[in-house]
């Protein structure tokens, strides 16, 4: 009787990993998106900063009330009560102008008192507080302010000491360093900052993104394709496996040619 030889089972082997499918989300993402948010309120801060500070305050300036230098004398509508301002304009202001020349002012209100004024911002050092504009063009620096207590015609007359620039004149209207124009400065300032940081988030979430390409494509997938060819199913794992050509029926074995029946055997040598 022919023994049967038991051999173990084959080994076991796990699920081949599952290749990625579709398109992978890049990294990155977020400081773009904040990167666009940024940009979009930042320009929008920055146009409605623009529009308060120049239409709304500067704007003012070609409305002023002028009486100029050289005629010595004139007269200004005063047609609300409350703060008013005189700059002194002449096409020598600028920026870097930090004193007034010599002009001796008075203003007399519609019964003839004279109105008191003091030096712009009313420092308490006397200073004038420095504020210029350059609008439509006029040049001009912050002077004096008032109190008006009453509407009506007022008059104002001018002597200089010095010679001035021809047109040099003394405008008057109401204080355009007022919340429009703060306000509109504070936006603008914000705005630059939103531009500024949404640059940077733009830079950061892009070059995050390029960086994530890059290593997508270098992968063991090269990027989004499939698995090498043949993963997952090995040659000759699955299929044929524990039924090798030949395997558990070898040619002969358990019946060896003569085997039991060897000549002769039982039986004495013949003499």
């Amino acid at each position: 009787m022919a023994r049967m030889s038991s051999f173990p089972p084959p080994p076991a082997y796990g699920a081949a990993p599952v290749p990625p499918t579709g398109k992978p989300r890049l990294r990155g993402r977020t400081p773009r998106r904040l990167g666009w948010i940024f940009l979009g309120v930042g320009i929008v801060a920055l146009v409605v900063g623009i529009v308060l500070a120049g239409v709304q305050s500067l704007g003012a300036v070609k409305n002023f009330q002028r009486v100029t230098v050289a005629d010595g004398t004139g007269t200004i509508n005063v047609d609300r009560t409350g703060k008013w301002v005189g700059y002194y304009e002449a096409s020598n202001i600028s920026n870097s102008t930090n004193e007034l020349p010599a002009v001796a002012l008075r203003i007399t209100d519609l019964s003839g008192g004279n109105v008191a004024y003091v030096p712009y911002g009313n420092r308490s050092d006397g200073q004038v507080r420095k504020f210029t504009y350059s609008y439509d063009g006029h040049h001009g620096i912050a002077a004096i302010q008032f109190t008006a207590k009453a509407k009506g015609k007022y008059t104002v007359q001018l002597q200089a000491s010095d010679n001035l620039p021809s047109g040099a004149d003394f405008a008057f209207g109401k204080d355009i360093v007022n919340a429009g124009l703060v306000i509109g400065g504070i936006l603008i300032i914000i705005g630059v900052l939103l531009l500024i940081a949404a640059i940077v988030l733009l830079i950061v979430g892009f070059v995050k993104r390029g960086r994530h390409k890059r290593e997508l494509a270098a992968g063991p997938y090269g990027g989004y394709g499939p698995p090498p060819g043949g993963y997952g199913e090995q040659p000759g794992y699955g299929q044929g496996y524990g039924e090798q050509p030949g395997y558990g029926q070898q040619p002969g074995y358990g019946q060896q040619p003569g085997y039991g029946e060897q000549p002769g055997f039982g039986q004495p040598p013949q003499q």
